[in-house]
C-alpha cells in the first residue's frame, strides 16, 4: 500500500467513526438517559434550595424560642415587682409594661404559627423531592443498563476503526501527517481525493490535458489545481 492509497483509506476511516459516532450519540437510549441525567441533576439542585430553605425556617424558630423565652422572663420579673408594689401609679406603670411584653409575645406567637406553617411545606416538599430523586436514580441506573447492551456493538466498532485509524497514521510521514490534518480540516473531513481517468472524484471537474499530463507525470501524490484539495494520482491495493 502506497501513502496515496493510505491516505484514501484514513480518509474513509475518519468518516466512518464520525458516521459512528454520530449514530452513537443519537441512539434514542442513550438520548433518554442524557435527558433523565439532566431531570436528576436538576432534581438534586432543587432539593439543596429546599434544604436550605428548611435550614433557614428552623433557624428563624429558633431564634423566635430565643425571643419568646426573654419576653416570659421579662414578664416574670414584671409580676414579681408589681406584687411587691402599693403605690398605684408604680403598678399603674408596669401594667403598662405588662401590656407591651403581651404583645410583643403575641408576635411571636403569630411569627411562630407562621414558621411553623412554612416549615411543614418545606418539609412535605423535601420528602416529596427525596421520592423523586430516589425513582430519578432507579431509573437512570436501568436506562444505563440498556443503553449499554444497545451501544456496545457500535462502541466496538468504533475501536476497531481507532485502531485503524492509528496504524494508518503511524505510517504517514510528518508532513503528509500534517497536510492531511489541514485538508481535513478545510474541506470538512474531505480532503483527499483520487483521480478517476481524468477527473477527480470529489470536484469532479475534468483536467484538461495539459494539467493531466503535468500531474501524471509528477508525484503519486499532488494538489488538484481546481480544488486544491490533496489529489491521489497513483493508488496500489493491498497487496500492492
Amino acid at each position: 500500500m502506497n501513502d496515496g492509497t493510505r491516505l484514501l483509506k484514513l480518509q474513509e476511516t475518519d468518516l466512518e467513526l464520525q458516521r459512528l459516532r454520530l449514530e452513537l450519540s443519537k441512539l434514542p437510549e442513550l438520548v433518554q438517559l442524557a435527558r433523565l441525567r439532566k431531570r436528576l441533576s436538576l432534581a438534586r439542585e432543587e432539593m439543596l434550595k429546599v434544604k436550605g430553605e428548611r435550614k433557614d425556617v428552623e433557624t428563624d424558630l429558633e431564634d423566635l424560642a430565643e425571643e419568646e423565652a426573654y419576653y416570659r422572663k421579662q414578664v416574670d420579673g414584671v409580676q414579681a415587682k408589681a406584687a411587691r408594689l402599693t403605690d398605684y401609679r408604680d403598678v399603674q406603670d408596669l401594667e403598662i409594661e405588662l401590656s407591651n411584653l403581651a404583645k410583643a409575645l403575641d408576635k411571636v406567637a403569630f411569627d411562630q404559627r407562621d414558621r411553623n406553617e412554612k416549615l411543614e411545606r418545606v418539609l412535605a416538599r423535601e420528602q416529596q423531592g427525596i421520592a423523586a430523586i430516589e425513582r430519578l436514580e432507579g431509573s437512570v441506573k436501568s436506562c444505563a443498563v440498556r443503553a449499554r447492551e444497545v451501544a456496545t456493538d457500535i462502541q466496538e466498532r468504533i475501536a476497531e476503526a481507532e485502531q485503524a485509524r492509528t496504524k494508518l497514521y503511524g505510517e504517514l510521514n510528518e508532513d503528509l501527517a500534517h497536510a492531511y490534518e489541514e485538508a481535513a480540516r478545510a474541506f470538512n473531513g474531505l480532503g483527499v481525493e483520487a483521480l478517476r481517468d481524468d477527473v477527480p472524484t470529489l470536484c469532479r471537474t475534468k483536467l484538461m490535458e495539459s494539467s493531466l499530463n503535468e500531474v501524471t507525470r509528477g508525484d503519486a501524490i499532488t494538489t488538484c489545481p481546481y480544488c486544491h484539495r490533496i489529489l491521489v494520482v497513483h493508488e496500489e491495493d493491498d497487496a500492492s
